[in-house]
């Protein structure tokens, strides 16, 4: 039965008004965390890493002074800015997305949630990556034999 004077055919375009507008506020949320970046730089200024909304990078830049460094340094170097980078993602989306969620603190917290789980901050003072195993310092060492004469051939 019908409330009193309720006409189905206002519902039901009032329903459909309701339906255009959340398709639009979705294509506007997507566009707006489409254009999510964060560049996050090292310490020393040497490393620059930006990630996108996914937390992909998108972007690495080194200096001279960062080729310098010993590969397991800068590799830990990178990682760690990385992480950094993308621990500011959720922050900047929630920044990126208030104007369009506004007081739905359902649809922010359902979202910002999934971001803060996926890119937790990095804990400080903890190593970024551990180092790797070095192998041996000679790795053409053929244990003073010459394969190159040997008279057995190939």
């Amino acid at each position: 039965m019908n409330p009193a004077g309720a006409d189905p055919d206002a519902m039901m375009r009032q329903w459909n008004a309701q339906i255009q507008a959340k398709l639009r506020q979705a294509d506007e949320m997507k566009q707006v965390a489409n254009a999510v970046r964060v560049t996050q730089r090292s310490s020393d200024g040497s490393v620059s890493v930006t990630v996108d909304q996914n937390g992909v990078v998108s972007a690495l830049d080194l200096t001279d002074a960062a080729l310098r460094k010993q590969p397991a340094q800068l590799s830990a170097e990178i990682l760690g800015v990385m992480r950094t980078a993308q621990a500011q993602i959720a922050s900047r989306m929630q920044e990126a997305m208030a104007p369009i969620i506004g007081d739905d603190s359902a649809t922010m917290g359902a979202l910002m949630g999934g971001y803060q789980e996926r890119f937790p901050e990095p804990p400080p003072g903890e190593p970024v990556a551990p180092p790797r195993p070095t192998g041996p310092a000679d790795d053409d060492d053929f244990g003073g034999h010459n394969f190159a004469r040997d008279d057995k051939g190939w």
